[in-house]
C-alpha cells in the first residue's frame, strides 16, 4: 500500500465518520427531554397557539427527517444554528469563546505531555528503584484524583487561604485589560486551572509511557543498538522511545480532540469562559442549538485529531502503511 492510498483511505473513512457524528448528534437532541420552546416561554403564560406558531418559526414543527436535511444543508454552509435563549448565531457564540479555551488547554496538554514523557521513561529506566516507585505513586494519585475536586482544594488552600492566586473568572474587573499588565492578569488566572489539568493529563502520560517503554525494552532490537556501539541516550529515546510512542500518540490525538470542549468542571469551578462551561451552561438552559453546535465541533475535531494521529503513525512506524 502506497502512502498515498493509505492517506485516501483514511481520509474516506474520516468523511464518514463525520457524517455519522453529525447524525448521532441531531438525532439525539431530537431525543433530549424538555422543550426548548417551554422552557423559553412556557412562564409568560402565552396560548398554545402562540407557542406553536413559535415552534413553526424555529422549524420544529417539520417531519424530523426534513429537520436533518435542513441541518446539514446549514452546516454545508457554516451555520451551526441560533440560539434563541441568547439572541445569537451559535458560531458567533463559538468564536468568541473558543480561544479562551485555547488559551488554557494547550499549554496544559504540552506541559502534561512534555513531563508525562520524561517522567514515564524515567521510571522505566529506573525499575524497582525509589524514583520508580514515586512516580508510580505520585501518577497513580494524580490520575484517581477528580480534577473538579483537586480545582476546590486548589482554591481553598492557594486562593482563600494563602491568597496568593485569583479565585475564579479569566480577569480581574475593572483592571488592566490590555498590555503587559492585562497579560499578567489573564497568567494569575491561568496558575489554578492550569495547575488541575497539567496534574491530571500528566499521570496519566507518565503511567502510560512508563508502561509502553517496559514493554519495547525486552525487545532484542535494543541489544542489538547497543552491541553496535549507540549511545545509551540514542538506544533510549531515537529507538525505544519512537516505537513506544503509539499509545501516547493515540491518547494524545483523543486529548487534541476533546480540547475544545475543555474539561468541563474544572472551568465550571472556576468559572472560566471556555466551550466546558459554555456547554454545561447551555444544558441547565436546554439550549439545544448550543448543545448540538459544540457537540458538531468536538466530533469533527476528535475525528480530525485521531486522523491526525492515524498519519502519525505511519512516519513513527512505516510497517503501518503496508499492514
Amino acid at each position: 500500500m502506497s502512502l498515498v492510498t493509505y492517506v485516501a483511505g483514511r481520509l474516506v473513512q474520516s468523511a464518514m465518520l463525520v457524517l455519522l457524528v453529525i447524525t448521532l448528534g441531531f438525532f439525539l437532541m431530537r431525543l433530549a427531554p424538555g422543550d426548548p420552546v417551554l422552557y423559553l416561554y412556557g412562564a409568560q403564560n402565552m396560548s398554545a397557539e402562540t407557542l406553536a406558531n413559535i415552534r413553526r418559526q424555529w422549524g420544529l414543527d417539520a417531519p424530523v427527517w426534513q429537520q436533518y436535511l435542513t441541518h446539514l444543508a446549514h452546516l454545508l454552509r457554516g451555520d451551526l444554528g441560533y440560539s434563541q435563549i441568547n439572541q445569537q448565531p451559535v458560531g458567533t457564540m463559538l468564536r468568541r469563546i473558543v480561544p479562551n479555551t485555547l488559551l488554557l488547554m494547550i499549554p496544559s496538554l504540552v506541559l502534561a505531555t512534555t513531563l508525562g514523557v520524561l517522567l514515564g521513561v524515567a521510571a522505566s529506566r529506573r525499575l524497582n528503584s525509589w524514583g520508580d516507585y514515586l512516580i508510580s505513586a505520585v501518577s497513580m494519585v494524580g490520575y484517581s484524583t477528580p480534577p473538579f475536586w483537586l480545582g476546590i482544594v486548589f482554591i481553598v488552600i492557594f486562593a482563600s487561604g494563602l491568597r496568593w492566586l485569583p479565585t475564579q473568572g479569566m480577569s480581574t474587573l475593572g483592571g488592566a485589560a490590555h498590555g503587559l499588565a492585562g497579560a499578567l492578569d489573564v497568567a494569575a488566572h491561568m496558575v489554578l486551572p492550569l495547575g488541575v489539568l497539567v496534574w491530571w493529563y500528566l499521570a496519566a502520560f507518565a503511567r502510560l509511557t512508563r508502561a509502553s517503554m517496559l514493554e519495547e525494552s525486552r525487545k532484542p532490537y535494543l541489544m542489538t543498538a547497543r552491541m553496535k556501539g549507540l549511545s545509551e541516550f540514542r538506544v533510549v529515546y531515537r529507538h525505544a522511545l519512537r516505537n513506544a510512542a503509539r499509545p501516547v500518540v493515540t491518547i494524545l490525538g483523543l486529548h487534541l480532540g476533546t480540547m475544545f470542549a475543555g474539561a468541563v468542571m474544572t472551568e465550571v469551578v472556576f468559572a472560566w469562559p471556555g466551550m466546558g462551561r459554555l456547554t454545561f451552561n447551555a444544558i441547565i438552559q436546554h439550549d439545544y442549538p448550543v448543545v448540538l453546535g459544540v457537540f458538531t465541533v468536538i466530533g469533527v475535531a476528535v475525528v480530525l485529531a485521531n486522523l491526525a494521529a492515524d498519519l502519525l503513525y505511519a512516519v513513527l512506524d512505516p510497517r503501518i502503511r503496508y499492514a
